[in-house]
Formats: C-alpha cells, sequence, structure tokens
C-alpha cells in the first residue's frame, strides 16, 4: 500500500486566495475605515441623493430645519390649514367676495296701503258740557289712524275723555267735556286717516 502525498499549496496560490478574499469583504471594510464619523456633510451627498423614502418618519423636525428654509414654493397648495398659523397672521380680508348666485323668490308679503286720505270733522263752537264728534272714512276705505283736538278761548277748561276708532273699520270717534265749567266757547276736532287696504 503506497502513502498518499499531500501537496502544499504554492505561493502564488496562497497570494491569488487571500486577493479573493479582500476582494470580496474588503470594500465594506475598508469604507467603514476610511469615513470617520460624521465626515459625510452636505457637500459629499450629490444632488437628490437624499429622497423622502430614505427618509425615516418624522426624522425631519423644526429644529433640523433652518430659518427660513421652508419657502412658500416649497409648500404644495392646499395642505396649510388656518389651524397652522398663529392667531393674527392671516388677515380678515376686504370683507368683499364674488355675488352668489340669486336665491329662491319669498313668500308675498301682507296686503299694501294705497289712497291714504285725511277726513276732519269738528263741533260747533260754543259752550257745553260735553261734545262728541264722527269722522267717517269715504265709501272702500278704512280707519288706519286718527286723532282728536280742542280748540278755542274755553279749551284750557276742557277734556278729551274719548278718542278712538270705532269697530266697524270706517269712523273714528271723539268726546270731549269740561272739567270746570266755563262760558268762553269751545270746539272739538276729529279726523281720521283712511287708505284702500289691499286683501
Amino acid at each position: 500500500m503506497r502513502n498518499s502525498l499531500i501537496r502544499r499549496p504554492s505561493p502564488a496560490m496562497i497570494v491569488a486566495c487571500l486577493a479573493l478574499g479582500l476582494s470580496l469583504v474588503g470594500g465594506s471594510y475598508a469604507a467603514a475605515m476610511v469615513l470617520p464619523r460624521g465626515s459625510v456633510g452636505t457637500a459629499q451627498l450629490r444632488n437628490g441623493a437624499v429622497t423622502a423614502a430614505k427618509l425615516r418618519q418624522g426624522a425631519v423636525t423644526n429644529s433640523r430645519l433652518g430659518t427660513n428654509s421652508v419657502t412658500s414654493s416649497k409648500v404644495r397648495n392646499g395642505t396649510l390649514l388656518r389651524s397652522d398659523f398663529r392667531p393674527g397672521q392671516l388677515g380678515s380680508g376686504d370683507g368683499t367676495g364674488t355675488q352668489g348666485p340669486p336665491g329662491p323668490a319669498g313668500p308675498a308679503g301682507p296686503p299694501g296701503v294705497s289712497g291714504l286720505q285725511r277726513i276732519d270733522a269738528a263741533t260747533g263752537a260754543g259752550s257745553a258740557g260735553s261734545k262728541s264728534v264722527i269722522a267717517t272714512c269715504p265709501s272702500g276705505k278704512h280707519v288706519i289712524g286718527g286723532g282728536a283736538r280742542v280748540t278755542g278761548s274755553g279749551a284750557n277748561r276742557v277734556s278729551i275723555v274719548e278718542n278712538f276708532p270705532d269697530s266697524d273699520g270706517v269712523h273714528w270717534n271723539a268726546r270731549a267735556a269740561e272739567v270746570v265749567p266755563t262760558s268762553s266757547g269751545w270746539q272739538l276736532q276729529a279726523y281720521a286717516l283712511c287708505a284702500t287696504v289691499g286683501s
């Protein structure tokens, strides 16, 4: 039985194997050894190399942004809300806007009033304990107001005791009486405000 001979690798084979091993794992090792911490800054980064997909969620905070680094051109339209601004930062506007479309027609209003007319009536001017007078609206019109007054030299001794529209809606009634008896003459006048009221 013959003894098997074990051949030793040649020096060239050893060098070749070492070179192959270093080429496979040496790149990352060399990079770690050559680049110290903090040596890669903005100047060493190619434009566009750091994209949004390469940033960890929440990694970019206010403290990491330079003053005025975020300008209007860098903010997407419609992303800011009123709550994103401090009180007073947003103006109130000039109060003018575009006119909206016309609204629907409203309900019909109450009947109108037309043909306003004043009707006067008066008693005689003599002295009497009591006097009454009625102002009457013309046909087709109704009382919408009225009043009364006392005139003459004895008026300061007289008081108006009734001054009201009648329930029929076409008469204004007035009555006055002497508070202090007097021989001086006085006169009671009444007027009615009459108008056609739409139905």
